[in-house]
């Protein structure tokens, strides 16, 4: 046997060495759509929640208005559309720890969905009831 035969060279990639950079390749796709799937999901959450938001502090301006205006006070729920999305509000009245101020908060809820409990967003502010002013 001559020294050139006994020595092989290798050309290539071992079997080990492309499946286990498969591995690697298939591990980075794997978490890099997960990523990306929840930066959606994150995205229309925040989007909702912003909406609702805009729902309530609507409803808490229209009250304020009316409570300025010694207006009849205005529906203490109802239903809005804003950003092509239904939404349903209820408005509670409740007394603060202060004399003086009335605390008023707005939850908001998808209108579609009326099995929840917990609401999207809720708002809150003070006013001064009509009687003080």
């Amino acid at each position: 046997m001559s020294k050139a035969n006994s020595k092989r060279t290798q050309i290539g990639f071992s079997l080990v060495e492309v499946l286990f950079a498969l591995f690697i390749i298939t591990l980075v796709i794997g978490i890099a759509s997960q990523v990306a799937a929840n930066s959606v999901r994150n995205a229309q959450i925040l989007k909702e929640t912003t909406f609702a938001r805009w729902v309530g502090l609507n409803q808490l301006d229209l009250y304020q208005m009316a409570v300025d205006n010694n207006s009849p006070e205005p529906a203490s729920e109802g239903e809005e559309e804003m950003g092509n999305i239904p939404w349903r509000w209820l408005r509670e009245t409740s007394p603060s720890s202060s004399e003086i101020l009335l605390e008023v908060k707005v939850s908001v809820f998808h209108r579609d969905n009326y099995t929840d409990t917990e609401p999207l967003a809720v708002v809150k502010t003070y006013v001064r009831p009509p009687s003080i002013n």
